[in-house]
């Protein structure tokens, strides 16, 4: 009978620790929304895609969020980057990435799409107070570029 409850207080207490060390991440996974820095180290790893990891900084304030729209399948991932209002360097980034600029945009900003995907990346620029806003749209309902080039 000892082994027993000797062995059922290892298996909870393995149990406690396994939930206390994975709860950050369970919490992340089931996360409507975040707001966050880079040094935020477990939240900009598990929220921030490749595009806007590598993406050039072009202030040392800026600070991303992520958001889950209309359910697990529609993300949206923002970097606002204050102190500025020139995006010249972004988009030497995006064209270097595959991304061309769209003719047509949903909201009234510039709209980039790629061949290798179907994200829309939006950029916008405020005056007051200055900022750009990148924007990762990442969903099912993106249509493809059209294969026209």
């Amino acid at each position: 009978m000892k082994k027993f409850i000797t062995g059922a207080i290892v298996v909870v207490l393995v149990g406690v620790i396994t939930l206390v060390v994975a709860w950050p991440y369970i919490k992340m996974e089931f996360a409507s929304s975040a707001h966050y820095t880079e040094q935020d180290i477990r939240e900009y790893e598990y929220f921030t895609p490749d595009l806007l990891k590598n993406m050039p900084r072009l202030t040392t304030d800026y600070r991303f969020e992520y958001d889950n729209v209309t359910g697990p399948e529609a993300h949206v991932f923002t970097v606002h980057i204050y102190g500025t209002t020139d995006s010249s360097k972004i988009r030497d980034y995006l064209k270097a990435q595959g991304y061309e600029p769209q003719n047509v945009c949903d909201v009234e900003a510039e709209c980039w799409r790629s061949h290798k995907n179907s994200d829309v990346v939006t950029i916008a620029k405020f005056m007051s107070p200055k900022e750009v806003f990148v924007q990762l749209s990442q969903s099912p309902y993106n249509e493809p570029l059209a294969d026209d080039r």
